[in-house]
């Protein structure tokens, strides 16, 4: 009885699953405000910068390295909305789509550092 469901269950994971993934971004426009915005791999002068807040972002693309341009623009245009000026990863995350269209998602998270 219940291998008659597994098929069912397998359908609706993998749609589920993929649904998630369409709704994700393949491209992120850079805004005038963020094209000041720095991504850097270690926190700023804390004399000099304050944080101003998490950003994140999920993108997903044909190729890792164009997801990865993609995810650092929505990083950057959510720091410009902070009036932060530069942008510390955090973390770094990347895997295949679930909807077996050979796509990656990319997934930044980072803290926003603006002047004190």
């Amino acid at each position: 009885m219940a291998v008659r469901f597994l098929p069912i269950l397998l359908f609706a994971l993998a749609h589920g699953a993929a649904g998630c993934a369409i709704n994700l971004p393949e491209k992120v426009a850079l805004l005038p405000e963020a094209a000041n915005v720095e991504i850097i791999t270690e926190p700023p002068n804390k004399d000099v910068y304050e944080p101003a807040g998490e950003v994140s972002a999920q993108v997903i693309g044909r190729e890792s390295q164009d997801a990865m341009r993609q995810a650092f623009n929505q990083l950057r245009n959510q720091a410009a909305s902070k009036n932060a000026s530069f942008v510390a990863i955090d973390d770094v995350t990347a895997h295949a789509a679930w909807d077996f269209s050979g796509r990656t998602v990319v997934t930044l998270v980072g803290t926003a550092y603006r002047p004190k």
